[in-house]
């Protein structure tokens, strides 16, 4: 099963001093009182939410997901995608197919296929994009997180409901922990480090909790200088039944047709780039076997095949463009020395 992506963290700083009746709290009792919260806000979120996520305290949204349970969607414009329960996922970021294309091979695609820019793609029983698995998404996904458990058919990581604070504090952190309340608003403010032995982070972090449920939060994550992991988010968290409605129909193509289209687009780079990798080889008979073992190994889960066929000397990789009648063409060929080069042919 696999989990549905979507935009659950919070992050960035506190930019105001903490009131003067914050009190400090344990670990014990705080995360006691945290965990209660996330616990009440996942089940709140199965009737339906929304989650904002912000980069600034007063920025534009970078994503937004939005839970419709009574048609079973969830919408991501963070991808963008939308998850249907029982179908599959209509994605739009280009994330799980086309991360080897280059933007004029997408619009290319597009173009095979009478779009001028890419189209929604369903993928059926996929319930979800996968994530980048980057630190910075990791956090995004994975800091703060009640409704992250949203399950439409599938999980990437087993469900674990009593865990929700625990994806705020970890459980060995060094934290320090204060509470304001105000009225029927209970203000948590944390402060630890998340250290993996190799890229220590330094968290402050917080959740606004109102009659019992999570509201918002904030969380700012500072790196070593120049390692690229800081982070600031902003989330705020609404409970009721949005509508999530479905891509117009006319800008839905099927998974293996969006694969064929962009196999079509970057047909020259894939022969090149196989072609390429086959160079250096000292062998003729060695040159042969490797290049049908990675011919084979290139086309799983493609539409337009690469091919592979004997030349003197050496082997030529061709693939037909479906859209344009096309035949791309690259030998490899021992030369003299000897050792294995590559060149397009005509």
């Amino acid at each position: 099963m696999k989990l549905v992506p979507g935009v659950v963290a919070a992050g960035g700083c506190l930019l105001v001093a903490v009131p003067a009746n914050a009190e400090p709290v344990s670990l014990a009792e705080g995360v006691a009182q945290i965990e209660a919260a996330c616990v009440a806000s996942r089940a709140a979120f199965f009737d339906g939410g929304v989650v904002v996520l912000r980069e600034k305290p007063n920025a534009d949204p970078v994503q937004v997901q939005r839970f419709d349970p009574v048609a079973g969607r969830v919408s991501d414009s963070g991808w963008p995608a939308i998850v249907v329960r029982g179908k599959g996922t209509y994605d739009r970021s280009g994330f799980v197919l086309d991360a080897r294309l280059r933007k004029a091979q997408v619009r290319q695609a597009a173009r095979y296929l009478g779009f001028t820019r890419r189209p929604w793609v369903l993928t059926k029983d996929q319930f979800g994009v996968v994530s980048s698995g980057s630190f910075r998404q990791y956090l995004r996904i994975d800091v703060l997180a009640p409704d992250r458990f949203v399950d439409l058919d599938s999980t990437t990581v087993p469900a674990q409901p009593q865990r929700c604070a625990s994806h705020l504090l970890a459980a060995d952190a060094k934290a320090t922990l204060d509470r304001t309340v105000v009225e029927d608003v209970t203000t948590w403010n944390m402060t630890y480090r998340l250290d993996d032995d190799v890229l220590p982070v330094k968290v402050t972090s917080s959740v606004t909790i109102r009659d019992g449920l999570i509201v918002a939060g904030t969380a700012i994550l500072r790196g070593q200088r120049g390692a690229g992991l800081d982070l600031d988010n902003y989330a705020t968290w609404k409970y009721g039944r949005p509508d999530v409605a479905l891509p117009v129909r006319r800008d839905v193509v099927p998974q293996k047709r969006w694969i064929r289209a962009s196999d079509a687009a970057a047909l020259v780079t894939d022969i090149r780039y196989l072609a390429g990798s086959l160079e250096g080889r000292r062998t003729l008979t060695g040159l042969r076997k490797v290049a049908r073992e990675r011919a084979r190994s290139a086309n799983r889960g493609h539409e337009v095949p690469i091919k592979v066929r004997n030349v003197t000397g050496g082997v030529e990789l061709y693939g037909r463009n479906p859209y344009t009648g096309e035949v791309v063409r690259f030998e490899v060929v021992l030369e003299p020395v000897p050792t294995a080069t590559s060149r397009r042919v005509r």
